[in-house]
């Protein structure tokens, strides 16, 4: 059974009460592929639930293919230019306004850092919108002082236009590589990744992450906490110290978000001798990811943590 592309843990309840139990398929003879890290946790906890024995996981990224076409298509690393001044800071994409991107736009629009970036964000295919996502996010953060005095701070980011970079068109999903943002990242020495998981507490890697290793970009992740040290144990390297991580230990949603948007406006304030040495610096780990990526033999990427 392959839910490999989406992070939804209450999968395995179903499988149990839909396969093993129903239907009397032994637990022992299905092979679970997911593309979270953590499931195996899951898988214990339902089956002790039920009383059963632990289905067969692996856990199974077929997202690192996305990055590894990437490279086909492109054929060699793109990475950051060394001697031209770059028009933007950062590049960061947005599809679907799930809380933490509105979040996060909210910080960044607050400190003028809306202008330093290439940013994507605008009508998507849930039809979401400021209004609504301030009523989410101040359920989300019903107790969080901070957070909802930043949005009574913002509210006229209700006037915000749409932000549109290669396409207007943020409804149809773009998992897939496209040159026509190749542009953007050219323009730009980091990338903010805002992954698909933030609030759920699910770490999960999509293809937002791997392109952006295949392009040849450091990168700034937002998602939930303790994230980095999985990608480290996938065999791909971060940017301690040159880019603050300390953010990925913070447990608090709200406070990690803030050490986030921090880190991105000190990158956005080096001047051009600090930018040139943290190219410098970095370029040796983005060859590193690249060629991770390029070692892989198949996109049918098994990796160890399986529990079998």
């Amino acid at each position: 059974l392959d839910n490999a592309l989406e992070y939804f843990t209450d999968t395995v309840d179903s499988i149990y009460r839909n396969i093993v139990l129903k239907h009397k398929v032994p637990a022992k003879q299905i092979i679970f592929l997911s593309a979270v890290p953590n499931m195996i946790d899951t898988v214990k906890s339902v089956a002790e639930k039920y009383n059963a024995p632990q289905i067969k996981l692996d856990y199974f990224n077929v997202f690192e293919a996305t990055g590894i076409d990437t490279i086909y298509k492109n054929q060699n690393i793109i990475g950051i230019t060394k001697t031209k001044k770059w028009p933007k800071k950062f590049l960061c994409l947005n599809r679907r306004w799930r809380p933490h991107r509105p979040l996060m736009m909210m910080m960044l629009y607050e400190k003028n850092l809306l202008d330093k970036g290439h940013i994507s964000f605008g009508k998507s295919d849930r039809g979401d919108n400021w209004r609504s996502s301030f009523r989410e996010l101040r359920y989300i953060y019903k107790d969080n002082k901070f957070i909802n005095d930043l949005i009574e701070r913002n509210k006229e980011i209700v006037n915000l236009p749409d932000l549109y970079l290669d396409t207007n068109d943020l409804v149809t999903n773009r998992a897939e590589y496209e040159s026509s943002i190749l542009k953007f990242y050219k323009e730009t020495y980091f990338s903010v990744v805002n992954e698909t998981t933030y609030h759920e507490g699910i770490p999960f890697f999509s293809e937002k992450i791997f392109k952006v290793m295949a392009i040849g970009h450091p990168f700034v992740l937002s998602t939930v906490p303790n994230s980095l040290p999985i990608l480290r144990e996938l065999g791909y390297k971060t940017f301690s110290p040159y880019i603050d991580e300390t953010y990925d230990s913070i447990q608090d949603n709200g406070e990690r978000m803030i050490a986030i948007v921090n880190e991105i406006e000190r990158l956005s304030n080096l001047d051009k001798a600090e930018t040139l040495q943290f190219i410098a610096n970095v370029r040796p780990i983005l060859a590193h990811n690249y060629s991770v990526l390029v070692a892989k033999k198949s996109k049918w990427n098994i990796s160890t943590r399986v529990n079998y």
